[in-house]
């Protein structure tokens, strides 16, 4: 599916990105794993060239524009080019009310999660080949309010807002760029146990429940193949149904 292509994926070092990253490379891409954790990084692109692929690791910080143009260089560099760009990382925050939200995590949230976004958008739509496909991890709580973590879903919502308003620009230079809106995921930046299944061991999750990272994965990596060739601009919730009916479980 994905043979002779070079894609990135951050966020690599485990859950969503992990789980994504090994996906690529198992299709025949090769791939630049990014973390901030390098060490986990390094854990990731291990497996991947233990099962036959290849990988490079690279520690970044997605809030750093250096640490993104480290990333690209690092796949240009490596691999000769780029095709693919899974820009996953991103960080949650202390569920708290929205009156306990101070300016300094409000701004380093933001900082990560929204500027992050916006500095890999830019460089993928200036590096990617024709043909390829931007994918970015928002959330479902990008598409409601969230009352206990506000910081979150407001930069959330900013992520969608960039995908939207970047779709155009995009397809100018036959690319495309889409969002994955997962709901509550078992990873370890939820706090919840990983669970590292492989795509054809996937259960049915249970209604409103139970996703893994491999389920998002999944989603995102049809997003970049060219059965998703008329999809752009667009943010696909991959929650279960958590949002289908009112009222929405806690998130």
């Amino acid at each position: 599916m994905f043979a002779g292509k070079v894609a990135l994926v951050t966020g690599a070092g485990s859950g969503i990105g992990r789980a994504a990253a090994r996906r690529l490379a198992a299709e025949g891409a090769s791939v630049v794993v990014a973390d901030l954790n390098g060490e986990s990084a390094a854990a990731t692109a291990a497996l991947i060239e233990r099962d036959g692929g290849r990988a490079v690791a690279v520690t970044a910080d997605i809030s750093s524009e250096a640490d993104n143009v480290a990333m690209f260089d690092a796949a240009e560099s490596h691999f000769g080019g780029i095709d693919h760009a899974f820009l996953n990382a991103g960080m949650l925050q202390p569920y708290i009310p929205f009156d306990q939200v101070t300016t300094a995590l409000f701004d380093k949230v933001i900082a990560v999660n929204l500027r992050g976004t916006f500095l890999g958008l830019q460089l993928a739509l200036a590096r990617l080949r024709p043909g390829g496909a931007c994918v970015v991890t928002a959330s479902a709580a990008g598409v409601i309010g969230f009352s206990e973590a506000a910081a979150y879903a407001t930069s959330k919502h900013g992520m969608v807002g960039l995908v939207r308003s970047a779709a155009r620009a995009f397809a100018e230079k036959k690319l495309r760029v889409n969002a994955v809106c997962p709901g509550m995921v078992l990873t370890p930046m939820n706090g919840l146990q990983q669970d590292d299944a492989l795509a054809g061991e996937l259960t049915d999750p249970d209604y409103r429940g139970g996703l893994t990272a491999q389920h998002i994965a999944e989603a995102a990596l049809f997003l970049m193949t060219r059965g998703a060739a008329g999809i752009n601009g667009q943010a696909q919730l991959v929650d279960a149904a958590l949002l289908s009916s009112f009222p929405p479980l806690d998130l």
